[in-house]
Parts: structure tokens; sequence; C-alpha cells
């Protein structure tokens, strides 16, 4: 059985064999007492510096109590080999939420809301804020649902230009057009590996709302020299198209069983 993993705002103070008390959210605590751990039992806490921590419990979490203690076990600081950021037209109602939770229990380490021509939804400063929390928490669980030692960044929802200039610096940008007829994912990565004569480490992916890009957006796009990729003739949803695109990029880069 998997050990429980959590998320916590703060560095935990200690070394390992000492004794620990940790002050915890409420919905932290109503988690692990909804999961029955006892005394004695190991829970995996991630802390804001990324080092994971595992802690053997000396007193049974209790929901009104906000706290642990316990005994720290071992420490390990969890590294990545490539970055992928998923850049996602925000799309309508629990569809944004479910993109967000599935491309979180593949490993993608940052998410950029993207507020396109095409979107149905439209946000201003605030809502945007709102709305980053909301799905900064559906991340958070998602990631400690898979036991993730790495929670993704979601960002405020930004337009094309912003997010374009925010991906200055990757090194290989995919992008996902359903009106794309040449181009594969395979031949994105082997062009840029057998260029720069090492596989890229901070890739990007960007996948369009529902209506998906315009021609002009589309323009913009391959303007900051991203591969355009094609998935093949069938169309798909934005929120499978986001999930299919980044499980298969993580495949090539040796993540979810790849070499």
């Amino acid at each position: 059985m998997s050990i429980p993993h959590f998320f916590i705002d703060e560095a935990i103070p200690g070394l390992v064999g000492e004794h620990i008390e940790l002050s915890m959210d409420a919905g932290t605590m109503a988690h692990l007492a909804s999961l029955r751990v006892q005394a004695n039992e190991h829970i995996m806490l991630i802390d804001s510096p990324g080092h994971a921590w595992r802690l053997c419990l000396t007193e049974e979490p209790r929901r009104k109590h906000l706290g642990l203690k316990g005994i720290l076990v071992s420490e390990s600081v969890a590294t990545r080999k490539t970055g992928l950021t998923l850049v996602q037209g925000i799309s309508v109602g629990d569809r944004m939420d479910q993109t967000i939770r599935q491309t979180t229990e593949l490993g993608v380490s940052r998410i950029i809301p993207l507020q396109s021509s095409r979107s149905t939804v439209s946000l201003d400063r605030a809502g945007a804020e709102r709305k980053r929390l909301r799905w900064q928490r559906i991340a958070k669980s998602a990631a400690e649902q898979s036991c993730q030692l790495h929670c993704p960044y979601i960002d405020v929802p930004a337009g094309l230009d912003a997010v374009l200039e925010i991906l200055t610096p990757y090194d290989l940008l995919l992008f996902f057009w359903e009106e794309a007829d040449v181009g594969t994912l395979g031949e994105a990565i082997a062009d840029y590996t057998n260029s720069a004569g090492y596989p890229p480490s901070q890739v990007a992916v960007l996948i369009g709302p529902e209506g998906g890009f315009s021609e002009e957006e589309a323009l913009r796009i391959k303007a900051k020299r991203a591969f355009t990729i094609t998935l093949g003739p069938t169309i798909l949803r934005t929120e499978t198209a986001a999930v299919v695109a980044c499980a298969l990029v993580l495949h090539h880069l040796g993540a979810l069983g790849g070499s």
C-alpha cells in the first residue's frame, strides 16, 4: 500500500531521528482521519523547500487537533529530469478542473491557463486569481492522491502574448493543433536532441480551448519556433487532448515507463 503524501507550506525543522510536532491545516487533518491512519504508521510530508520527509506517527491523528507528532525516519530531495509545462486554453465548467487534476497525476510541473480568443470563459483580475487559487487546491489534492513528490504551480490566467513571453527560455515548444497535418512528437524531440546534442529539459505543451486556436494565434505560436504536432485525424476534446499530449511527451522523455 502506498504511503499517504501531503504537501505543507513550510520547511520541516529537524533531523532524521528527531521527534517533531507540526501544525497542520484542518483539511489535511480531516484527510488523515478519513484514511484512519494510526500511531506507528508512516506518512510522507513534502515541505516548501522540496524535501520529502518520511514521518512515523507517535500519536493517532485527530480531526479536532491541528497537529501531528512523530519521528523523522528519512529525508530525500526529489529532482525532475524534465520539467513539463502545460499551456491550456481555459475550458468551460469542470473541464478545466479535470484537466488540472489528471495532468497533475501524470507529473506535469507547471500549468499556465491561457485566455485565448476562442475561450468562452472571460476572467477579470480578481476572478482570475480566485480561479488560480481553486485550481492550485485541485492540483495539490491530485498530487497528494497520486503520491507525487511535486505539486505543479498554477499560473494566473494570461493572454497569448504574455504566455509566449514566459515560454521564451524553454528548450522545446510543442504546439498540438487539430489543423496540423504533418509533424509528430517523435520527430520534434529527435530534431531538438540532434541539433542541441542533448534531450530537452524544459518543455511546454500548448493545447487550445474547446474551439481550438485561431489561425492568427497559430501563426504567432509558430513564430516562436514551436513544433506543430498532429495527434492524427481524430479530433479530441480539449481535456482529452491535454492528457494524451502530456502522457505522450512524458513517456518520450523517460517518465511513465518510458526509457
